[in-house]
């Protein structure tokens, strides 16, 4: 399971560094700063939100609101799996340890049955914790989601925000680049 996730995180980030690559070889300058004119309509910010949550309000201009759904899924899918992974170590650990307490019956003292039945109470311990946590995480990343679709079809997360009277814009000049504050009237 880690090893799939580390090579779709690898695969990606070459990707991303092939097509950066490939755009610095054109002819062209990349615009940069191009301010986008076209917004995204509702049913396409549906449809990015409904993707991943927080893609859609992104798209619409809600920023603060995409970007805190966007880091709430990831953070509890990445606790969720993290939590996954480690109650199945939990359980394995935990049928090992039965097994010999078992093995015991077969013959053994009193004092290898205790000490292995208190190491078997302590897996199981660390199985219940483990299986609360997975629960937990996989039931936020489901709200999270949930908070997600109810808010781009009922509320207002897939109505582009109205321009704002202030702002900070790209600046371009001869020698180097920057940012401007721009007020609207």
């Amino acid at each position: 399971m880690l090893i799939r996730t580390l090579t779709a995180v690898l695969g990606s980030s070459l990707l991303l560094c092939a097509s950066s690559a490939l755009q610095a070889q054109e002819e062209t300058p990349p615009k940069r700063f191009e301010v986008r004119q076209s917004s995204v309509s509702r049913s396409q910010a549906i449809g990015l939100s409904l993707a991943f949550p927080g893609l859609g309000q992104l798209a619409t201009g809600h920023k603060n609101k995409g970007t805190a759904l966007i880091v709430a899924e990831l953070a509890s899918v990445v606790i969720w799996l993290t939590s996954h992974e480690d109650f199945n170590t939990q359980e394995t650990q935990f049928e090992i340890e039965k097994t010999r307490y078992l093995e015991l019956r077969q013959g053994g003292t009193f004092a290898q049955a205790e000490e292995s039945w208190k190491r078997l109470s302590d897996k199981k311990d660390d199985l219940d914790r483990s299986h609360q946590l997975r629960r937990a995480f996989g039931v936020l990343s489901l709200v999270v989601y949930s908070y997600n679709v109810l808010d781009v079809l009922v509320y207002d997360g897939a109505k582009p925000v109205a321009g704002k009277s202030v702002g900070l814009a790209p600046l371009a000049t001869a020698d180097a680049t920057g940012l401007a504050l721009v007020a609207r009237f």
